[in-house]
């Protein structure tokens, strides 16, 4: 009877699954790139059609990060879930003291992942077979997604603190104070660290030291990673202002008004920014030629920003339609409904469809 027992507790055993040792494809920065145009080249079928479905927690947050083979998110849970890009199998689930907001970047062997201050604000370095921790940081809480330039790993805080840490290490190299809460990724370019706050300001830093070199106020807070295009950054503000930054001086190229708010980041592929504003219109703005912008009404709400494909730009809404749009005139070429908001871009990596919508569902089509 004991060896009986003996075997069916070991049946009950969830099976051990690993992810790969490592992955050649990185996702280094919020939504793939600095410039966010990752899958500006990826083709979709015509009609692309439901290949898995995962519920991965109570509610995914912030943007996946995608592999060759997998795909990483983040969840209120607490956790942060590898998935078989293929079939939608959970790989690992590897629980963290605190709430995930910003999403996952993935660097070869690992994910770097931060945590909210409910109940522990902390940046973790995982090991991408396992999920087991290479090493944690305290900080405080922290919402924006993380940057890496693959020399350095920074960090924004709901303080408005902004960290440098030693990406093999997780040794805080410097910390600088700014005002006002820090929602949108940093981003790393040639010309320093460029840091947006909710308190309108836009903040150009050492990436060595940390210093402040030079400050601008924005035309309302900026939420979502900017756009890096060479010396120049994009950004859209709660005023529903586009605005174009030339590094390292801080001053404005142009500035185009969107009408309502822009919660999404930016997308800059090729010579055209994408940006969604609330009121679901879509903004092709030629980055050097700006008076020549086009817009087109969705007839959505939205809080997520566009994504440039091969055949058009991708939107999603609060409601959980996703879109298709032409870039010629506007039409919609596709559509399908997920359930739940959908805060996050769409993105497409070797013909897949990947929506993560905030009831904790990923979606993938193909």
């Amino acid at each position: 009877m004991a060896a009986f027992w003996a075997v069916n507790a070991m049946a009950c055993v969830p099976p051990v699954r690993f992810g790969p040792d490592r992955q050649e494809l990185s996702w280094p920065a919020y939504l793939g790139n600095a410039r966010h145009d990752a899958s500006v080249a990826e083709s979709l079928n015509p009609d692309p059609r439901p290949l898995w479905h995962l519920g991965a927690g109570r509610a995914v947050r912030g943007a996946p990060a995608l592999g060759e083979t997998v795909l990483a998110v983040g969840t209120v849970d607490r956790s942060v879930v590898l998935v078989n890009r293929e079939n939608g199998e959970v790989l690992w689930r590897s629980r963290l003291g605190g709430t995930i907001h910003g999403g996952p970047l993935l660097d070869e062997d690992r994910l770097y992942v931060a945590t909210e201050a409910s109940p522990d604000g902390r940046v973790y370095a995982l090991r991408l077979r396992t999920g087991k921790p290479l090493w944690t940081a305290k900080t405080d809480g922290i919402e924006a997604p993380l940057a890496f330039d693959g020399n350095a790993l920074f960090a924004g805080t709901e303080r408005g603190t902004v960290l440098r840490l030693d990406p093999e290490t997780g040794t805080i190299r410097w910390r600088r104070r700014l005002s006002g809460a820090i929602r949108a990724a940093p981003v790393p370019s040639a010309r320093g660290l460029a840091v947006a706050t909710d308190a309108d300001t836009l903040y150009l830093l050492s990436r060595e030291t940390g210093e402040i070199q030079r400050r601008l106020p924005t035309p309302g807070a900026v939420l979502a990673a900017p756009a890096l295009g060479g010396e120049r950054l994009y950004l859209g503000t709660t005023e529903g202002h586009v605005l174009a930054v030339d590094l390292p001086s801080l001053g404005v190229a142009w500035d185009c008004r969107t009408g309502d708010a822009v919660y999404g980041a930016p997308a800059l592929a090729r010579d055209t920014l994408y940006v969604l504003a609330r009121n679901g219109k879509l903004w092709l703005i030629p980055a050097n030629a700006p008076l020549g912008a086009r817009s087109f009404d969705l007839g959505i709400v939205a809080t997520a920003g566009p994504t440039p494909v091969a055949a058009g730009v991708l939107v999603a809404s609060v409601s959980g339609e996703v879109l298709l749009v032409s870039r010629a005139d506007g039409s919609i070429m596709w559509r399908a409904r997920v359930d739940g908001p959908v805060e996050e871009p769409p993105l497409v990596r070797d013909r897949q469809l990947v929506v993560v919508a905030g009831r904790g569902d990923i979606q993938v089509y193909r």
